[in-house]
């Protein structure tokens, strides 16, 4: 018999038609549109969610009028990013929800379900420090328990009134993205003031009959890595600003063409409300008088306001930007940032002091103002008293904050300060590390079985003492004591007792006395003990080895360091080996530790360091891993103590 030989490209084609899918009647279904398999392979590497899709459309349909739709679906593939189930919509009487849908969908893209109305709760935005308020929150909940699982969510909101316009991110996470689409609708003849933080990207405009969209996107965007990018998605996003040009909220019509502009509209809101009481007239004549220096005149207003006042939110329409008139404050004792402002001002005035409310954005990490795009980014007011030397700055909203004192939420930023008629660019102060300190004096009694009992005082100022204060100011005793054992963090430690001063008055600096028993604190070791000088500031942190950092690491604030400890040694002891002195210099902070002998008797510790920078360059990362992993090195070096032969 001839045998036939089949080359493989014949095999393989008759194969194809023997078993054709659709010559047996079947068709292969198609991929719906959330199925994970039409995730491409490159956003899936590492994924732990990806955003499928965020569609955003913004239609502009007056000076007052505008309707915002948006389209947003992830895919989850960990229990840890269940959190993009959960959307949170805030409301109010110039904001509403005009629509808000769901649906879950399983790893082949099929629905599971729709949102239901229980999984909506709706509730008052008021909060216990908020006196008026008239915003709500509508919150949607929908989770899966078999991963991966898509949710979507679409909603509508209109617009009845406004000066916030929507920013648009190309990533606003570390996620990676699939497809993300920002169109903006204007009448035709109107032009979108706009601004994008990369110059070479520009929107696509498209002409739609009476009107025209300004379209951006971005898609197929892969997974970032945090030791990367840093934890502020600006520094590698595409960002997209859009503001009006003249806007109207509740009858008052404004125009931010400029910083001025803007400026005047707020100026407007104050007119007529910085009035004071009789009462209040009186007040300010018996305090201050022609001894007084202004600096002196300030101090005594500003601790008149911060004993008489407490602070309250107000987000009511319009009052979330007009304030409470100052014979309102007065005569209540209570108001938001913007009325508590606005009477510190109308008292210095009084006193015969010029002072200017100024719109701030508080913060670890402000958008700066950019000077040809003005656009509301304000959320705080504060106080400027131009001084002939230097201004001094108020928070108001603090009744125990310093004169003077503004701390890390609102220093070294720019700001808008607002007079009669007009708003200027200002720059907030910045705090020195010299102005934010911690400084440890322990005296530490070591014993032969390696244990110890220790005194310490620990003082704080500045940004620091903000911290503490923040922490422990209204904590209990039982957290007060969880607190400053976590702090000292060394193991077995028994706090025996302690005293905190400062924390119930106004003050620059907090001050904490502690006594503790350290059953372990040493080692033993035959006829040595073995001893980590450094008991108080111990670095445990190595920033992270990338081979490039694209955003730089940033500071909430310049602070120093410095620790004494002094030591002494048991009896029969005598020191065998002390660590190494350090010193380190780099381009944004120092170091320096040393450890000395004081005879057969006692040994002192000293650490300095002094990070005077807010902010290390991206291209500064290597420095700045190198100058913290040489400062965790010498935190880690020991004493030997031997016995005496």
């Amino acid at each position: 018999m001839k045998r036939t030989i089949m080359t493989l490209p014949a095999a393989l084609t008759l194969m194809a038609i023997l078993f054709n899918e659709n010559s047996l009647g079947f068709e292969r279904p198609e991929q719906k549109e959330y199925s994970v398999e039409k995730i491409p392979a490159d956003l899936l590497n590492g994924a732990d969610a990806v955003v499928r899709k965020r569609l955003v459309r913004f239609e502009v349909k007056s000076e007052r009028r505008a309707i915002e739709k948006v389209t947003f679906a992830v895919t989850i593939f960990r229990r840890d990013e269940r959190h993009y189930g959960r959307l949170a919509l805030w409301y109010d009487k110039l904001r509403d929800i005009e629509d808000l849908d769901g649906k879950l969908y399983d790893v082949d893209g099929n629905e599971i379900r729709s949102l239901d109305k229980d999984d909506i709760k709706d509730f008052s935005d008021f909060e216990e420090y908020s006196l008026y308020a008239d915003s709500r929150n509508r919150v949607a909940e929908m989770f899966y328990d078999k991963y991966p699982y898509t949710v979507e969510y679409t909603y509508e909101l209109s617009f009845d009134g406004y000066i916030d316009w929507p920013s648009w991110y190309s990533q606003t996470s570390l996620d990676p993205v699939e497809k993300n689409r920002f169109e903006v609708v204007l009448p035709s003849e109107e032009t979108l003031r706009f601004w994008c933080n990369r110059d070479s990207i520009q929107p696509l405009i498209v002409p739609d009959g009476s009107k025209h969209m300004y379209v951006w996107e971005a898609d197929d965007l892969p997974k970032l890595s945090r030791d990367v990018y840093g934890d502020n998605i600006e520094d590698v996003a595409v960002v997209v600003h859009i503001a009006p040009t003249t806007f109207e909220l509740e009858g008052f019509q404004g125009d931010m063409r400029t910083w001025k502009d803007l400026g005047v509209w707020i100026a407007g809101l104050y007119n007529g409300r910085n009035e004071l009481p009789d009462a209040a007239v009186h007040d300010v004549e018996s305090l201050v008088g022609p001894q007084d220096s202004d600096r002196q005149k300030i101090e005594k207003l500003y601790r008149y306001m911060q004993a008489r006042t407490r602070y309250v939110s107000v987000e009511l329409g319009i009052g979330g930007w007009q304030p409470f008139d100052a014979k309102y404050v007065h005569d209540r004792g209570y108001g938001d940032c913007k009325a508590l402002s606005n009477y510190m001002v109308a008292l210095l005035r009084k006193a015969g002091i010029s002072a200017y409310p100024v719109c701030v954005e508080t913060g670890s990490d402000p958008d700066p103002l950019i000077p040809n795009f003005p656009r509301n980014q304000f959320d705080h007011v504060i106080v400027c008293v131009p001084q002939p030397h230097d201004s001094v700055w108020l928070e108001c909203t603090s009744s125990i904050t310093p004169m003077g004192h503004l701390g890390s939420a609102t220093e070294n930023r720019q700001a808008l300060l607002i007079t009669s008629d007009s708003g200027v660019v200002v720059e907030t102060p910045k705090s020195t590390s010299n102005m934010n300190t911690q400084t440890d004096l322990v005296y530490v009694k070591l014993f032969s079985d390696g244990s110890s009992i220790a005194g310490a005082t620990i003082s704080w100022t500045g940004d620091q003492q903000d911290y503490v204060r923040s922490e422990l100011e209204e904590a209990s005793p039982s957290d007060r004591n969880d607190w400053i054992i976590k702090s000292i963090n060394i193991p077995n430690l028994n706090l025996k007792n302690y005293t905190l001063e400062g924390i119930e008055t106004p003050g620059p600096s907090l001050t904490l006395r502690v006594s503790l028993t350290l059953p372990n604190y040493a080692s033993v070791s035959g006829n040595r003990i073995f001893v980590q000088p450094n008991m108080m500031e111990r670095s445990t942190y190595v920033p992270p080895n990338v081979e490039k950092r694209y955003s730089p690491v940033r500071f909430s604030y310049p602070y120093h360091d410095s620790d004494s400890i002094y030591f002494s040694i048991p009896a029969g002891y005598v020191t065998e080996a002390l660590p190494t002195e350090a010193t380190l210099e780099s381009s944004f902070a120092r170091f320096s530790s040393k450890t000395v002998s004081l005879g057969d008797t006692a040994l002192v510790f000293r650490r300095d360091l002094d990070v005077h920078s807010y902010m290390i360059p991206a291209e500064n990362y290597a420095e700045y891993r190198n100058f913290f992993s040489a400062v965790l090195k010498a935190d880690r070096a020991q004493v030997v103590l031997v016995r005496k032969k």
